[in-house]
Order: C-alpha cells, then sequence, then structure tokens
C-alpha cells in the first residue's frame, strides 16, 4: 500500500474532503511525518488557528467600524485562511495518525474537543463581524442563535445517553446486529455513507450542497465570499453583500433543521431502548 493510500480514511464521507482536500492535505502530512511531527500536535496547531480567526475577524469587523478598511481587509484575510489551513490541518492529522499507526481515542478526543470549541463560535464571530461592519442587530441576533445550530447540542446530548448507557451495562453494542449498531451510534445523514459510494447527479449534488451549509464546506463557502465582497467593493455601494447573503442562508437552514434534528435523536434514543430491551 502506498502512503498515500495510507494515509487515506477508509470510510471518509464527505465529497468535499475526498476529491479535494485529502491530496491538498498529503504533502503537508509528508511534512508532518518527516519532521516526526506527532497527530496530536498537527490536530492542536489546527485547533488554535480556527480558535484565532474568532479573535481576528472581530478585529477586522473593528477596522472597518473605526474607519481603518485597509486594516479591516488584512485582518478578514487572515480570518479565512485561517478558516482553511484550520481544516486542512484537521485533515492532515488523521493522515498523519495513519501513516505513523498512532490513531487512537486521545487523538480523536483531542480533534473532536476542538470542533466542540470552535463550531459554536465560527458563524456567531462572523455574525459579529457584519454587526460591527453594517451596524444593523439582525447579523448578531442571528449570529448568537447559530451557536446551537452549527453543533447541535441535540448530538452531544446523544453521545452522553449512550456513554451512561454503555458503562452501566445497559447497552450492549458488541451485541447488536451491525446495521444496528451503527444507526444508534453514527446515526447522521451525512455519515451514513462513504463519499465514494456517493455517485454523480442530484443525489450527489444535494451532498455537496448539505456540505456546503454545513462542516466541512461552510469554510470554503464563506472563504469564496470574501474573495468575490472584495472584487465587488470595487463597483458597489454596499459592503459585503456575498458574505452577508451567505451566512444568513448557513444559519437560516441550519436553524430551520434543528426541530428535525431533536427529533431524529430523539427516535434514535427510543430505538435504542427498543433494541436494549431486546437484548
Amino acid at each position: 500500500m502506498s502512503s498515500y493510500e495510507k494515509s487515506k480514511k477508509a470510510d471518509e464521507p464527505f465529497l468535499i474532503t475526498q476529491y479535494v482536500s485529502r491530496a491538498l492535505a498529503y504533502p503537508l502530512a509528508v511534512c508532518f511525518y518527516r519532521l516526526r511531527v506527532s497527530a496530536n500536535v498537527v490536530t492542536i496547531l489546527g485547533g488554535l488557528s480556527w480558535v484565532m480567526s474568532v479573535v481576528t475577524i472581530i478585529f477586522g469587523g473593528l477596522g472597518f467600524r473605526d474607519g481603518h478598511p485597509v486594516a479591516g481587509w488584512w485582518w478578514l484575510a487572515f480570518s479565512a485562511a485561517l478558516w482553511l489551513w484550520g481544516y486542512l490541518l484537521d485533515v492532515v492529522d488523521g493522515s498523519v495518525a495513519r501513516m505513523t499507526d498512532t490513531a487512537g481515542c486521545a487523538g480523536f478526543f483531542l480533534d473532536y474537543l476542538f470542533h466542540l470549541v470552535f463550531q459554536p463560535m465560527y458563524l456567531c464571530s462572523i455574525g459579529i463581524f457584519l454587526f460591527l461592519v453594517s451596524d444593523s442587530p439582525l447579523f448578531l441576533v442571528i449570529g448568537i442563535l447559530s451557536v446551537f445550530c452549527n453543533w447541535g447540542v441535540h448530538f452531544s446530548a446523544r453521545e452522553h445517553v449512550l456513554c451512561e448507557k454503555v458503562a452501566k451495562d445497559l447497552c450492549r453494542p458488541g451485541e447488536m446486529k451491525r446495521e444496528d449498531r451503527y444507526a444508534i451510534f453514527i446515526d447522521s445523514p451525512r455519515t451514513r455513507e462513504e463519499a465514494t459510494s456517493k455517485r454523480p447527479g442530484l443525489r450527489g449534488l444535494r451532498y455537496l450542497a448539505e456540505e456546503l451549509i454545513c462542516f466541512p464546506g461552510q469554510y470554503a463557502l464563506l472563504a469564496t465570499t470574501i474573495v468575490v465582497d472584495a472584487v465587488a467593493s470595487r463597483f458597489l455601494p454596499w459592503q459585503f453583500p456575498a458574505l452577508s447573503l451567505a451566512f444568513m442562508i448557513i444559519c437560516l437552514l441550519n436553524l430551520v433543521r434543528v426541530p428535525f434534528r431533536i427529533r431524529r435523536e430523539y427516535l434514535t434514543m427510543k430505538r435504542l431502548d427498543a433494541l436494549s430491551r431486546d437484548v
């Protein structure tokens, strides 16, 4: 098996990661591998890049608000670079772990820790930026509301229930059928299928569209809107129309989905109750 094949995630569910990010991440993974930088260090570097972007984008908003647009643009561009760099390292860390045979629970913990820390802050920080630039409280309100929908609290609640059930021996995953085990523990429409099985066509476009409003496509989409707005600023009288529109679409779609996601997780737990009684 080639080192590139070994670096790939066997059951990668995301199209963007499988067909774009993985190839970009591989040279970096080789570099870290040769420098003997551990996968956990890569995870921390990527996570800190994400967290730093929350601060830098607010600096950008303050720059525009205080009449320093050049500084504002630089801070904003730096923030977008941190989003993309953090996401790329989020792919690299897994590649390094597989290349060095060091994948483990501690590494997964660090990885998800930074997702849980950053994802709720990400859209909120963009909402704060747009509020500072436009002085419209709508962006601030939507940004604050986005905190609980960009990484669902219902998802974390389900994980807590599952951990407690297994720890108390009230649920025995090893005695479940594979399809039941997968449905209970990894029940997510976006992660049920591997990317390689998502064929081109309307269904493939639907998966891609969903990735653009969720992880991991948000970074690429919103970074692209910043480039569009930078060009449009030479011709249009208002600021950040593309970023504002994409931000509102992403936030509102995710907010609308929340009740349906809560219902899905609730039914998943009901299914667990039924399976637990049958075991």
